[in-house]
């Protein structure tokens, strides 16, 4: 332990001292180690002073020990500021560097704000670690690389969008062309007699008879010869006449698909040739047959089908919310399962403009080169769509986001086994495994990739301390219970109304002492019960004469009553208490709960207590939960839970505001809209000298101090004097308040903050409807701690708690006062 504080206390020495020890350790290590000297004995002389050393240093403890034991203290606390060891602790924001709370270590979500003993095993409260109120986690490292937590940086580059599916190989229907006949007649002989054959343009297909065909031939030739046989010098009409029909029956003869060649071939021979060779007008493959040999043909027949292969379309769907990343003329890449290393490189070249209603699926149409013929229609392909949607973009890997559907979140690497959880918006996620980053992180930073969940549990505690000091608690939310239905009655006589009244203040203060886990006064309340019971029971009811015949639940009260007056256990007085209760349930909802009964009251239900048939339920009133029938054991045992209708209401109406369940305190005065009161110049300067001292003494008390408080006090008592004298009755009755709180003593801070207290109730009246100048206090904030249970006034929106400074930050603003002296709001 001493080796330890000097090592401590040396590095807190200044930078010349160490570079002197470093220098002289350097030269100590160049020499060899000196030889250990030989061990001597103690000398006479150093005996015989020994008891007289002890009695002084005796002497010394006894007189100053206390003081010398304070100086050595704070010394080093001067030399080492904590104790811990904990540099996360040394490092916690400004926000949460003031907070200390206590915890047990049995029950850990025991969070108190002061030291002293768990309220449910009694044990000591240990501090928490103010660095826990952070966001920032602090992980040994030895256990990072235990739990396999790896990391990655940041990126910057290109936002690159690839979708990837599958397409079919097709034709590309604008090079399909289909070879039909226009006169009628018989193929004589097949040159091409089978599917999927090669052919080029004018390439021979087959030789076809027919008379037309035939016909034509004769008549070119006759043309032919009376052409040459009319001289246009003899008779010039005549002449043009035979050149004119030459001209038709050439026409006619390319009409039926006869080459130019094949007619230059005919002049040759003079006769007319019975078939004649037709051929291609186009190159590609057969992919459509319907020519034999012998077979007569009609006119207008399909005889080929030929497709060009040279280029092919791919078919693919899409679905709807991949179309805002395609685009005509996008660059498409597609690659066969059987054809390992080859990619084919095409684009897209047609977005189909309707929606598949079934699939949801558009169709998209590519086109690619095929000059070696290795596509063939029918193939099923991979295909890669790739848009570049920006050059520049910070890109994060996807495994570092956490996505819990309502938030996003990465663990951000700051060294040293410390992380931090960060909240992230991401955009378009990328091939490569990477997301856009849209706010959150920056290029270059290291983000966690594995092992974050692990993390993020830690996260989650943190998160919860520090929900527990910040924000809106749990218990300022109201509970809205809905109304079990409607009553019989539209009214009860007075008479019934205090009977009624008096059985439910009995039944409610048995409840209450089985939730004690006592049988104390349970006797007597029983009887008040029973009591109120025969009561009941002797006062008619106008509006329904039948009403104690049908509700024969009345005999069960009184009867369980009487068994109650002398229980034998507290177990057989909850289940006589049990079956009370379902028989008042019973009865209060026909009745109704008469308006004029202080509370509201709710039935509950404990499926725990017989839960073989199916739990109990008992009535309390409006507040926390006090279960009857398991006391301190489980007090606030409940499933379900309602509120017993008002006599003749059906329902809650609808300007009467959802019961709240330990409601932490009452809307002040502040917040209620008030008539403006004028004040003269006199009494506003008053009333600013008042809300001036009272924010300077609420500054003071966030500081845990009290200097110059009397004083303020003095100005808030002239003040209020003042204002007590301004004829509006809640303007004065407000400052007569503030008057006689101020004049109270306060000799110790406790005192002041009681004082403080009436003091901000009365002003929060007050400043609802005579606010101070805008020079004074432009607005004013109405803050509420549910931690202290008070409220007060203070100048800016930032919480500054006076009642515990320790928990400066606990309190939620509530609402505002402005400058125009009647505006409250509620935020």
């Amino acid at each position: 332990m001493k080796q330890t504080k000097q090592t401590k206390i040396a590095k807190s020495d200044d930078s010349n001292v160490a570079t002197t020890t470093d220098a002289a350790q350097a030269q100590t290590e160049k020499q060899p180690p000196p030889s250990p000297p030989p061990p001597k004995g103690p000398s006479l002389a150093a005996i015989l002073a020994l008891p007289i050393v002890a009695v002084v240093m005796l002497g010394v403890g006894t007189k100053w020990g206390s003081t010398i034991q304070s100086s050595l203290s704070n010394l080093w606390t001067m030399v080492i500021p904590s104790s811990t060891g904990n540099e996360a602790a040394n490092e916690a924001n400004d926000d949460s560097a003031g907070l200390q709370f206590y915890t047990c270590g049995m029950h850990p979500w025991v969070i108190l704000p002061n030291p002293g003993s768990c309220p449910i095993c009694q044990m000591d409260l240990t501090p928490i670690d103010p660095a826990k109120f952070s966001g920032e986690i602090t992980i040994d490292p030895v256990i990072t690389q235990n739990i396999g937590v790896r990391i990655e940086p940041v990126k910057s580059g290109p936002l690159v969008r690839t979708i990837r599916t599958v397409g079919t190989v097709d034709y590309d229907e604008t090079s399909v062309r289909d070879i039909n006949m226009k006169v009628p007649g018989w193929i004589e002989k097949l040159y091409v007699d089978y599917l999927g054959v090669e052919i080029a343009e004018g390439q021979a297909l087959f030789e076809y008879y027919s008379p037309d065909l035939y016909a034509a031939q004769d008549e070119f030739l006759l043309a032919y010869r009376n052409k040459s046989l009319i001289r246009a010098e003899f008779v010039p009409q005549a002449a043009q006449g035979a050149q004119d029909l030459l001209e038709a029956a050439r026409t006619r003869l390319e009409y039926f698909d006869v080459s130019p060649q094949q007619i230059e071939e005919l002049i040759a021979a003079g006769v007319p040739s019975k078939t004649m060779t037709m051929h291609s007008p186009h190159k590609g493959v057969v992919i459509a047959k319907h020519a034999n040999e012998g077979m007569r043909v009609d006119l207008g027949m399909q005889v080929y089908r030929i497709a060009d292969l040279s280029k092919l379309w791919v078919m693919v769907t899409l679905y709807e919310y991949q179309l805002p990343y395609v685009q005509v003329g996008q660059r498409a890449v597609m690659s066969l399962p059987y054809i390992p290393g080859q990619t084919f490189e095409g684009e897209v070249i047609y977005i189909y403009p309707y929606l598949d209603k079934k699939t949801r699926q558009v169709n998209v149409r590519l086109e690619f080169d095929n000059p070696n013929g290795v596509l063939k229609p029918g193939m099923y392909t991979n295909v890669e769509l790739k848009n570049t949607l920006a050059r520049d973009r910070t890109l994060a890997p996807r495994a570092a986001i956490i996505d819990t559907g309502e938030r996003q979140v990465a663990f951000v690497s700051l060294g040293e086994g410390r992380f931090e959880p960060r909240d992230v918006r991401t955009g378009i996620e990328t091939d490569e495994g990477m997301v856009e980053i849209l706010d959150g992180l920056r290029p270059g930073e290291m983000v966690v990739t594995s092992g974050q969940f692990l993390l993020d549990s830690e996260a989650n505690i943190r998160e919860a301390l520090a929900k527990f000091v910040r924000g809106n608690l749990a218990s300022e939310q109201e509970t809205v219970v809905a109304v079990a239905g409607a009553s019989e009655l539209s009214s009860l006589p007075a008479e019934a109304v205090e009977a009624l009244g008096e059985i439910l203040d009995a039944y409610f203060a048995i409840g209450d002492t089985l939730a004690r886990d006592s049988t104390d006064d349970i006797s007597s309340n029983a009887r008040a019960l029973a009591q109120g019971v025969d009561r009941l029971l002797k006062i008619a009811l106008p509006d329904d004469e039948h009403f104690w015949h049908r509700h024969d639940e009345v005999a069960t009260i009184r009867g369980k009553s009487l068994e109650l007056i002398d229980p034998s256990d507290i177990e057989e007085a909850r289940l006589a208490f049990a079956d009370l209760s379902v028989a008042l349930s019973k009865l209060t909802r026909a009745t109704g709960i008469p308006p004029a009964y202080s509370t509201e009251v709710h039935e509950l239900h404990c499926p725990m207590f017989r839960e073989g048939q199916g739990g109990s339920i008992w009535l309390q009133p409006k507040g926390g939960v006090r279960n009857p029938f398991f006391g301190s054991m489980m007090l606030e045992c409940f499933d379900e839970r309602s509120v017993l209708p008002m006599t003749g209401a059906t329902s809650r109406p609808e300007d009467d505001p959802p019961s709240a369940q330990d409601e932490p305190a009452p809307s002040p005065p502040a917040q209620q809209q008030s008539a403006k009161a004028g004040l003269d110049a006199n009494a506003q300067e008053n009333l600013d000298q008042l809300v001036s001292a009272y924010l300077s003494i609420h500054e003071t008390l966030t500081r845990d101090e009290t200097t110059g408080i009397t004083a303020n006090l003095g100005v808030i008592h002239e003040a209020a004097m003042v204002l007590a004298n301004v004829e509006d009755e809640f303007v004065s009755g407000a400052a007569n308040t503030i008057m006689e709180a101020a004049n109270e003593p306060a000799e110790d801070i406790d005192a002041i903050r009681s004082v403080f207290e009436r003091v901000s109730e009365a002003l929060m009246q007050l400043a609802a409807v005579a606010g101070p100048s805008e020079a004074a206090a432009p607005t004013l904030y109405q803050v509420y701690c549910p931690m202290v249970k008070k409220n007060w006034l203070q100048a800016t929106d930032e919480v500054a708690n006076p009642y515990a400074p320790s928990m400066l930050r606990c309190g939620t603003v509530k609402g505002t006062i402005t400058t125009d002296n009647a505006k409250a709001s509620n935020p």
